[in-house]
């Protein structure tokens, strides 16, 4: 009897002591309990050589199995759908019974034909949905320092093949499951690394220690370190546009994003709070629901802790599930604890262990794959119906058309193309003139506008509605009670709700004009096939004057940097110019013979045949240099010699990781060039002279020190260009830093020279010649009044009240939205732009410019109508104020309170300035972000590309 007490007493320790200590058994053994498994199929265990989630298994690993288990099973199919930046494959198992699998290629067809209700009849779409099977797609680790997804996703896959209940065969042959491991084997390399390499030799449950993934620039992202959870609705990576071409005919009808979070927190899963982005379809939100709540039910009979809502909010539409999601599925987000291979230590004193992690993710995917094939029926009906309705003559997407001029930046309209040709979205393009009567613009203006034949349309009412909704509705706005906490949150903690941008449309994104309006598509409109006008351009015959590249095309740049590496000396024209009777924009590229009387004609052409790659617009052989009129000729200074850019790049430290890669990827894939990536904590000591062009990213927290900084500003003085961005600008602006450009909060003690280098730059754009008697009169005539307000110094503007007013209007500035620029044409900086440019704005210090510094672009569009007469009377706002007779456009597209208007109106978005022989080029916004902000990136270019050769003063060497 005491024995028996005994043994009971040392279960009730042991069971109490796995409780404290978390539960270490296999996640497999935690989900399914005692499930047999035959031989027949290598487990887990078996191929990675440890037991399965013990820790976490690297790409290598992971893909091996996958490739095991397809010699294995007749229940798997591998496919490879695309390659990382470094090369790693990315696998996707399909999973159904042989049968279904069997057919596949036939079963994808059955239900795409569901997917476009114009081609396929009631009669055909009945017969397609009594049988068809469910497609699930279940993606894990797009955050490759997120691991417990893929390990998940391993035992997942291999309890679909090697199990034998009858439940598992249900579903076999009622579903597809296209499993996607990890979505990001290079970050995911970089955080096993990190995890293998700094593991201690017993277990730690720290999660601060090094061996969490805290080496820079972290396992989030991939190679460039790109968040490609946000990359699905702009394609910018090899990842994305993989996955992009895999499921375009899929349409799966549930998709699942498995995340971690952080490591004191338990589970998360959908659905999200508000705001809610008002495309999802109402019927697949209620689904999404009741999956919830089969998914709460699945966690309470294993005594699982989870939560809803809370910080998840569902705005943004560029996430991996709600990219799923408004493509008509029942759309998912897990978030796991992050706990690493050896587990953490929680604030409740308990160790959460990795295998625990592992489970949970694996009994979230089988809860809601079993929901899956539960509804199947119920889930392929409400996707055909919804299709139906977004093809139906009423309902807000039945007449709305989007119009995207295309006689400008072909560059940009081929990226545009390319990237709703992934999407699977139609473009018409206009092959007659068309007159519409109202119209909007992308700044809020309704007006008549007459559409050029090329003019390329996207109809709204199309299969893929909600999603072309979301890409290029101009300005989409959350609920108000939303607005109303997220204000409330703002005053009272000084940190909003909002988790991502609030603006993201694709015509702002890539710096193209657009209009939207009511109408059916004209029959003076053809529909294009994704590779329609992918013309190569070829290199014209032979020319003795030179050859010349329109700088209208953004492609300009990289062919510049492919000349400059190639040897060649191109020159860019510093205003328009006309030659052999053709008019070309400032910013176009001239490779003339001249320069180049030692090249045979044969090595200039081959030199220009590698540049034309990157062009859509041909190259013009010249026949002449002389340009008629007030045109510049081809001899004149108004041609700038470029020089090849030599650039480094800052990074670590305080660096953000994600800005510097932005940067680096732009560098490298969009012009051509191979930076060279410093260790900002090394500056004094690494030789500087190597470097023509260095660029300091948006950082996190402090500004670069003081040492750091007088390094650079005596490089700058000895020819560099300083190209500093967001954050790290706004550390060169302030009071110590090396710039004359200032930040708004550095200017307040006296605003005088900044409001009268707004007055001047306003006067210089209207006709302020006197009147002729006042100008030739031999009597001094008295008084002139100043264009500026009556008094620029004026007395009221205490510096201590606007800094009190400035802090104030700090607490309301954007997570992320558009504001419209206007563009000065006088500068080199602005090439290739057009008079206006959309700007994503967030929260960084605003940009003030006095007498000395060059603001090309400033916030705020300039519209007559605003004012009374014209008078020298300006309209109080903000730091500054508007011009008599004007209207100020600003908010383009996002939530941007009236407040941080105020704060941003007037300051400079980019300013460049000269010391020594170098100079200063500073945003006050990052130009790059995510790889989409195609009209932004054209003046990073302007200044990578040509300012070592415009702005700064090159060596000559003798």
């Amino acid at each position: 009897m005491r024995q028996l007490a005994l043994l009971l007493f040392a279960v009730l320790i042991g069971s109490l002591q796995a409780a404290w200590a978390g539960d270490a058994r296999a996640p497999l053994l935690q989900v399914f309990g005692e499930a047999p498994y035959p031989d027949r199929i290598d487990s887990p265990d078996t191929l990675l050589g440890f037991p399965h989630g013990q820790r976490a298994a690297s790409p290598e690993e992971i893909h091996g199995a996958l490739q095991r288990w397809a010699q294995q099973s007749d229940r798997i199919r591998v496919q490879v759908y695309g390659r990382t930046h470094q090369g790693r494959p990315l696998s996707v198992a399909f999973i159904a019974s042989p049968e279904l699998l069997a057919r596949i290629d036939t079963l994808q067809n059955e239900l795409d034909e569901l997917a476009d209700p114009r081609r396929t009849s009631e009669d055909r779409a009945a017969q397609i949905l009594e049988n068809a099977p469910a497609v699930g797609y279940l993606a894990h680790s797009i955050h490759g320092n997120e691991t417990s997804g893929a390990d998940a996703a391993l035992g997942l896959i291999y309890h679909l093949l090697a199990s034998d209940s009858a439940e598992v065969k249900a579903i076999l042959q009622s579903t597809i499951l296209i499993i996607d491991p990890q979505m990001n084997p290079d970050g995911r390399a970089r955080a096993v690394a990190d995890l293998r390499g700094f593991a201690t030799a017993t277990p730690s449950f720290d999660e601060q220690q090094l061996s969490r993934g805290a080496s820079w620039p972290f396992g989030r992202g991939n190679h460039y370190v790109f968040d490609m959870n946000r990359d699905w609705i702009y394609a910018t990576q090899p990842e994305t546009r993989g996955r992009l071409a895999l499921l375009k005919r899929w349409h799966p009808l549930l998709f699942v994003d498995a995340h971690e979070m952080g490591a004191q927190d338990t589970f998360l899963f959908s659905p999200p709070r508000a705001p809610v982005n008002p495309h999802f379809g109402e019927e697949f939100r209620r689904f999404g629901e009741h999956f919830a709540r089969e998914q709460a039910q699945a966690f309470d009979r294993r005594g699982w802790v989870y939560y809803s809502g809370e910080w998840n909010e569902g705005w943004y539409p560029g996430y991996t599930d709600a990219w799923g999601g408004l493509r008509g599925a029942v759309n998912i987000l897990y978030e796991q604890a992050r706990v690493a291979d050896q587990g953490v230590r929680q604030a409740n004193q308990r160790v959460l262990r990795y295998q625990e992690g592992v489970a949970r993710q694996l009994g979230s995917a089988w809860a809601n794959i079993e929901s899956l094939a539960r509804h199947r029926g119920e889930l392929q009906r409400a996707f055909w119906e919804d299709r139906k309705r977004s093809l139906a003559g009423s309902g807000p997407y039945a007449r709305r058309v989007f119009a995207i001029p295309a006689d400008t930046h072909p560059s940009r309209i081929r990226a545009l193309r390319d990237n709703l040709a992934l999407q699977n979205i139609e473009v018409h393009r206009l092959t007659g003139e068309w007159r519409v009567g109202s119209a909007t613009d992308l700044y809020g203006r309704t007006r008549e506008v007459t559409l050029a034949a090329g003019t390329l349309l996207i109809a709204n009412r199309q299969p893929l509605a909600r999603l072309v909704a979301n890409l290029f509705e101009f300005d989409p706005r959350p609920d108000a009670a939303s607005l109303s906490r997220e204000r409330e949150e703002l005053l009272r903690n000084g940190a909003g709700t909002i988790y991502d941008v609030t603006a993201w449309n694709l015509p702002m994104m890539y710096g193209l004009e657009a209009y939207s309006f009511d109408a059916s598509l004209p029959a003076t409109s053809e529909l294009l096939s994704a590779d329609q006008d992918n013309v190569r351009v070829a290199v014209p015959a032979e020319s003795a004057v030179g050859y010349l590249i329109s700088g209208r095309d953004d492609g300009a740049l990289p062919a510049a940097a492919s000349l400059l590496r190639a040897g060649l000396r191109p020159r860019v024209a510093l205003k328009d110019i006309e030659l052999d009777g053709r008019r070309y924009p400032r910013g176009s590229l001239v490779l003339t013979r001249f320069d180049h009387r030692d090249l045979s004609p044969a090595v200039l052409r081959e030199a220009l045949q590698a540049a034309v790659a990157h062009l859509h617009e041909p190259v013009v052989a010249l026949g002449s240099g002389q340009g008629p009129g007030d045109f510049p000729d081809l001899g004149g200074g108004e041609f700038g010699l470029l020089q090849p850019a030599q650039v480094a790049v800052l990074g670590r430290g305080r660096t953000s990781s994600q800005s510097f890669g932005f940067i680096w990827h732009y560098l490298e894939q969009g012009l051509g060039l191979t930076p060279s990536l410093l260790d900002e904590d090394w500056l004094g000591r690494i030789d500087l002279r190597r470097y023509n062009v260095i660029i300091a990213p948006e950082r996190w927290g402090a500004p670069l020190t003081s040492e750091q900084t007088e390094v650079l500003k005596l490089w700058v003085e000895s020819g560099g260009t300083l190209i500093a961005l967001g954050n790290a600008a706004a550390g060169m602006a302030g009071k110590e830093g090396p710039a004359q450009a200032r930040t708004l909060e550095a200017s307040f003690e006296n605003l005088v020279p900044f409001r009268s280098a707004l007055a001047r730059e306003w006067i210089a754009t209207q006709d302020s010649l006197p009147r002729a008697p006042q100008l030739w009169s031999h009597t001094a005539v008295p008084g002139q009044k100043a264009a500026w307000p009556e008094d620029v110094s004026d007395p009221k503007l205490d510096s201590k009240a606007l800094a009190v007013r400035d802090e104030w209007q700090q607490l309301f500035m954007p997570r992320g939205a558009f504001v419209a620029s206007r563009c000065s044409q006088h500068y080199w900086l602005s090439m290739g732009c057009d008079t206006a440019l959309p700007v994503l704005v967030s929260d960084n210090s605003p940009l003030m410019v006095a007498s000395g510094v060059e603001a090309p672009f400033r916030l705020g569009l300039h519209e007559a109508g605003g004012g009374k007469g014209s008078t020298a009377t300006w309209t109080d706002f903000g730091w500054a104020g508007v011009p008599p007779g004007q209207n100020l456009l600003l908010r383009m597209g996002g939530l941007l309170w009236p407040e941080a208007q105020e704060r941003l109106a007037n300051t400079a978005w980019v300013t460049r300035e000269s010391r020594g022989r170098g100079q200063i080029v500073l945003f006050s916004n990052p130009p790059v972000f995510r790889g989409a902000t195609l009209g932004m990136q054209r003046v990073m270019g302007n200044a990578v590309i040509f300012g070592p050769g415009l702005g700064a003063s090159p060596s000559i060497v003798p």
